[in-house]
């Protein structure tokens, strides 16, 4: 009876210290995150305190990929194709996707209706609109899930979407058309931890839309076909370096890591980046890869993204409103985005062929898009949400 005791004492007394070394621990990694997530957040608001501060905990808790990857690892080795409760799913590939149940497309009624409102309220009749739709990772006639794992219908909405702006008479350019002919393979098209499509892909798209807004709108942007020529930029890759949002919550040991392929010019570049978000603004200047690409995450070898996620590298990732000035192209077209995450390296590549271009991610701007159009000079438009982005959230028009 004793002997048991004096197990269970020493038993307890090791989970004691176990918590109070693991908690000291906690305090002294993520007391600057906190401390920097209160002074940020309003007091009056309590639930968006508290919720910042609990985000701020979660994000910083000590060895967190430790033990991701190891949770990871075990689903792997138990052949699981998804991860907590069906948060992420893993295909016939092993490319990981954000999915959820259903059974038919979302509505896209309403989104549409906006989208034609905001057309109708742009004064200037020279500035055109236009929806570009980027690819969903789940790509058409290429990928396959393992039975019993739920299919989102994101490409069905995005059809549905396309088809209800045409009858609005809302020109579109669709980029997963040709994109399994586009002399990439299908496991090169998008990342295999990450719900974004890998550089070159971006790049394929930046070309197709030249050619897609060329023969719509009689235009000749890149009419030499230099810019949207790979042979005339740098391809630098660097092997399992990037492990993306869906690797995030499983550790690198449930997918492989990703390579990483840095693409910029050969061919002289002068830029102006200017940037603001609720940190800091300022004024970028240089060449391509010194004013539009953040060179640090992908020198520094960070595969987490814990300092900077390198898909983010181009543009420094997204801000709120940015304005890119090529100071090589006066006289090209002045286009403004209004977009999500995907589009990023697409822009880089298409400031190439233009003069300007503003950017505005509707998830953090606080001013009003209209106004902004009506009082700039702009050729063009472009809203492009991906299909998975077709919702209430990004149609804040």
């Amino acid at each position: 009876m004793n002997r048991l005791f004096i197990k269970k004492f020493i038993t307890a007394v090791l989970f004691l210290m176990f918590l109070f070394i693991f908690s000291f621990l906690n305090i002294c990694t993520s007391y600057q995150a906190i401390k920097s997530a209160a002074k940020k957040t309003k007091v009056s608001s309590l639930k968006e305190y508290i919720s910042n501060i609990e985000y701020s905990i979660n994000e910083n808790v000590y060895g967190k990929y430790k033990f991701v990857e190891a949770y990871g690892y075990i689903q792997k080795l138990m052949d699981k194709n998804e991860v907590s409760n069906f948060e992420v799913v893993k295909d016939t590939e092993g490319k990981l996707h954000f999915t959820y149940f259903a059974n038919k497309p979302n509505p896209t009624e309403q989104l549409v209706a906006k989208l034609k409102d905001f057309q109708n309220n742009i004064k200037n009749p020279k500035t055109k609109l236009l929806y570009l739709m980027t690819p969903d990772k789940y790509v058409k006639g290429y990928t396959k899930l393992p039975k019993g794992i739920p299919y989102n219908y994101n490409n069905e909405t995005a059809d549905q979407f396309l088809n209800q702006l045409k009858l609005q008479k809302i020109d579109s350019v669709d980029l997963r058309e040709g994109i399994l002919e586009s002399g990439i393979k299908g496991e090169d098209l998008f990342f295999n931890t990450d719900h974004h499509w890998k550089i070159q892909t971006a790049f394929w798209g930046f070309g197709k839309l030249v050619k897609d807004m060329n023969k719509k709108y009689n235009l000749q942007l890149d009419k030499d076909n230099f810019y949207t020529d790979i042979s005339n930029y740098n391809v630098i890759k660097y092997d399992n370096v990037f492990i993306g949002s869906m690797g995030r919550k499983t550790g690198k040991y449930y997918a492989d890591a990703d390579e990483f392929s840095l693409i910029y010019p050969k061919f002289k570049t002068n830029y102006d980046f200017y940037f603001e978000n609720s940190f800091a603004k300022g004024t970028l200047t240089g060449r391509f890869e010194e004013s539009l690409v953040a060179i640090n995450p992908i020198r520094k070898y960070d595969p987490y993204g814990i300092v900077a996620d390198k898909y983010f590298s181009y543009l420094y990732g997204n801000q709120p409103f940015a304005h890119i000035h090529n100071k090589n192209n006066p006289n090209g077209l002045k286009v403004l985005f209004i977009k999500d995450s995907l589009a990023v390296p697409l822009i880089s590549f298409f400031s190439t062929t233009c003069s300007d271009i503003y950017l505005i991610d509707p998830r953090y701007y606080k001013k009003d898009d209209l106004d902004f159009i009506n009082n700039t000079k702009l050729d063009f438009v472009v809203v492009s949400y991906s299909p998975q982005n077709l919702v209430e959230g990004f149609f804040k028009f």
